[in-house]
Order: C-alpha cells, then structure tokens, then sequence
C-alpha cells in the first residue's frame, strides 16, 4: 500500500506500509491488506522517461526516445493498478514529447512501442485538470509541432486509435492550422484527425445594428434594421480556394459526378467540373487550373459549402456573422466607407455605387484571395470577388432584438452576401442580401468558413 493516502472520518494516513499502527476514532477500524500496486506491477526505468512539471498549469511533459518507427501505446495507472488514461498513436523514431494532465497523486506511466517499452512514476503534485488527459505534443524530426506538419500540403491526416473508456482530447490549434476529428468513438475504434492550413482571423464578441437604415442610397425594404448580438468566433481570412477545395475532393475520393457518397448530401452534387473554368477532374483526381490555385473556388453549391466545412470541424456563417464580420465596427455602406472603388475590390467597376467614379476596364474574373486589403478584422475579399453562402434559410429579418439568429425556419432559398466580380458596386455592400437555392452553381459562387474560437 505504499504511497497511498487514505482516510478514516478526520484521520488522514500516508504512505501506509502493511504493519503500520494507526490510532483512529472510536468507533472505527482500519484495516490493511496486502495488494499489489501499480508500482509492484510494472517494472519501472525511470531513466526512459524524462519528465518535467508545470505547477502552474498543473500538468507534466514526458520526453522519451522511440528506437522505431510505428504505433506507440501511452497510459498512465493509479497506485492501485487502475488505468486512468490510455493513448496510442504513430510516432516516428527519435525523440518525442507527451503532456498528461492528471490530479493529484502518484501515478505509472507506461510507454511502449515497436522495440521499446518505459515506465516511470510520476508524483502529480497539483493539478487543476478535470479529467485526465495525454496528448502528443512533438517530434524532434518535424520544424514546429504536430498539428503545424500541413505546412507542407494543403490537408493531413493523422490517425489515432482509442479504446473503450479512453478520453478523446483534441485541440483546434492557433489561427493557421485547424485540427477536426470525425466523432469521438464509443468503443474501441481508429479514427482520423484532420489538420487543414486555413488562416483564421478572431471575431470578438459584440452587438451591432444588422441591416440598413432607411437614408442608405438604393437600399432594399429586406434590410430592416435590428439589433443583434453575436458571440466570438473565428473567421477563414479568406474565400476557400480552388487548392483547398480539391485537397477536400481527393480526401473523400469524390469522382467526377461531384457527389459524396458518405457525406450528408448523398444525392446532391458538391461541385460542377468543366475545363473551362478553375478546378476540373483529371479521371483520378481533381486539380485547380494553372494560375487559380489560390483564386477562390467557384462552381461549388450550397452542399458542397456545407460538406467542406464540415470536414474542417466548422460551419458555413449565418448570416448575422457574416455582416457583423464583414462591417468589422462599421455602419457605412461597405467596410471601406460610403464608397468602393477599384482599388479596394473585385467587381465590375464600370458600375461603382452613388455617384463613385467608373473605371472601365476591370479584372473580368476571379482574384487571387487577398489581393486587395483586409478589413478591422483581417479579412480580405468581404466585398466582391465570390458570392458567398452563408447557413441560413432566406427570409424577413425579425425587428426586434435578437442573439445569434440562426435565419428563417423554413424557406427554399440560401442565403449568399458579398457581392462578386461581375457585379455591381451596389450588390456589395454590407447590407445587402440574396439568396438561391442550394443545388444552384455558378462561375460567381464561392464561401468561407466559421469556428468556434
């Protein structure tokens, strides 16, 4: 029973040995038995296992050296040979890194893999941690951590297994790199994390007045001004690109009919080849045109928006997180003020808004994302360039105060904002709503993606 703490009504006994007196209440016994522990249970080499604390976040990094590459089993047992929390993932040769977070008390680790196998205890002095975790944090052989390996391509995916009981932990990491996971499984199952490049920009919480007033030059009567109030979240900085969006494709193994099979729109086409415009299908794979990798995809419905951001572990914007981003603290007609000009958007500028200068000859197609400058918020391309498609259904807006609206309840059309490269100053401005229904495609139809923070 050694290193146990046990207590009888206001007694409290530590590192009790069998053999051990202890006077207690009366009225109360204390009795000890000869168990075996997780200490007597796993040989331990403490030399393995570097460990190092943090009493501030109550948590401990375990360093450790794997002589091969392959799958590598991390658990950590109670004194009383209980397992509290299991691991297993692919790790390379060399050396890497855990963290744990475990209460209070004196634990085993056990790490083991092809070729090698450590234990070591670990005393957790303090610890804020609801329940345990561990989680893998570096390789030596990688330049930044593990959710950063996108670097290289697009989409990654690394695959994890669980058991049953295990907890299933994972992080949505900084505002470049977003970590998903499909679902978090009930028994014994491998499932896949997926780590997209996806810049991200924060949008704090805050109220605003959604719509127009009734003095904006050539408003609509569905603007009708509100008061609305939105939580954080976080933003794509910009439209999802044609490279993005294939690397999505390919993942899923969606043919040329654009359908997803195992998606949630089985019956509904995600995306319309032709050769003529920006992403096309070779017979095996889908590859963005030369020249409009990073320009935004387009051709894309309302599903396979959906389907895309589901993937990435986010949503397509409601509409009031769309204009709240989108104005970034403003009230004018569009971000950049009471005009937009050729400098500041894609559209067609031989049609500027109230009295703007035209310029007549214009871009004629889709920009290369962030072309022009970034918003309060950091995100680029919040007028003009691609329609975008937002979550909700089309409807009247409400006129009294309202918290995270999610849109109408029922209704055929989606909504889409923003404006695109063959329209009108007019359709970008911040206010400004639209709407079609979600198989529709076009060569001006793009979208972005939310997060939570």
């Amino acid at each position: 029973m050694t290193g146990v703490t046990t207590s009888v009504d206001s007694v409290k006994v530590q590192n009790l040995t069998k053999g051990t007196t202890v006077t207690v209440p009366s009225g109360n016994t204390l009795i000890l038995t000869d168990q075996p522990t997780a200490v007597d249970a796993l040989s331990t080499n403490d030399g393995g296992i570097r460990i190092s604390q943090n009493t501030n976040t109550g948590t401990s990094t375990l360093t450790f050296y794997a002589s091969e590459t392959g799958n590598t089993q991390v658990a950590a047992y109670a004194i009383d040979g209980r397992k509290v929390v299991g691991l297993t993932t692919r790790l390379e040769a060399g050396n890497n890194s855990l963290e744990s977070s475990l209460s209070a008390g004196m634990y085993i680790i056990r790490v083991s893999g092809t070729g090698y196998a450590y234990s070591a205890k670990l005393q957790s002095q303090t610890s804020t941690a609801t329940q345990a975790g561990i989680r893998f944090l570096s390789h030596t052989n990688v330049e930044v951590s593990a959710p950063q390996k996108s670097k290289a391509t697009p989409i990654t995916t690394t695959t994890m297994t669980y058991n049953t009981g295990d907890q299933l932990l994972y992080t949505a990491t900084s505002g470049t790199y977003i970590a998903s996971v499909s679902d978090v499984p009930t028994g014994n199952k491998t499932t896949s994390f997926n780590f997209a490049t996806l810049p991200t920009s924060a949008i704090p919480a805050g109220t605003f007045t959604m719509g127009s007033p009734t003095t904006e030059v050539s408003r609509n009567t569905d603007e009708t001004q509100h008061s609305v109030t939105i939580s954080a979240f976080r933003m794509s900085k910009c439209e999802i690109t044609n490279a993005q969006y294939a690397a999505f494709l390919n993942a899923k193994s969606i043919g040329s009919n654009g359908k997803y099979a195992a998606g949630a729109y089985p019956t509904q086409t995600l995306i319309y080849s032709a050769s003529s415009l920006r992403l096309t299908y070779s017979g095996s794979q889908w590859i963005p045109v030369a020249g409009y990798e990073n320009a935004p995809v387009i051709e894309v419905t309302w599903y396979g928006a959906t389907e895309y951001a589901t993937y990435i572990g986010g949503t397509l914007p409601t509409e009031a997180q769309w204009e709240y981003a989108c104005r970034a603290g403003t009230t004018t007609p569009f971000n950049t003020g009471n005009f937009l000009t050729n400098l500041q958007a894609n559209y067609n500028w031989n049609y500027p808004y109230n009295g703007g200068t035209p310029v007549t000859t214009y871009p004629g197609k889709t920009q290369t994302v962030g072309t022009y400058a970034a918003n309060a918020y950091g995100l680029s391309d919040m007028h003009g360039n691609v329609w975008e498609w937002c979550s909700d259904l089309y409807g009247t807006y409400p006129t009294t105060a309202q918290t995270n609206p999610t849109g109408a309840t029922t209704g055929s059309g989606r909504v889409i904002r923003g404006g695109s490269w063959d329209g009108f100053a007019l359709g970008c401005r911040s206010a400004y709503r639209s709407s079609t229904g979600p198989y529709n495609f076009n060569y001006s139809l793009g979208f972005r993606v939310v997060l939570v923070p």
